[in-house]
């Protein structure tokens, strides 16, 4: 591999390190949507699906059932 700077001009070669960015962001866009941890539930009442990566609970609601004391009316 080539090195991204040149120890004795400083010269930085930045096409080359946009270009390492570019495959990194690629292989972790393909992967993020695996990795969020989320978890697949059905609401208790509609049976809609929805997910969540923070819930622990054996009563799922999605956000139209769950008893929100900021929602407007």
């Amino acid at each position: 591999m080539d090195p991204l700077v040149n120890l004795e001009t400083g010269e930085i070669d930045w096409d080359a390190i946009k270009k390492l960015s570019k495959d990194t962001n690629l292989d972790t866009n393909l992967d993020t949507n695996l990795d969020t941890n989320e978890k697949k539930f059905y609401c208790i009442k509609c049976k809609a699906c929805f997910y969540n990566k923070n819930y622990q609970g054996n009563f799922p609601l999605c956000i139209k059932h769950r008893n929100n004391t900021f929602k407007n009316n």
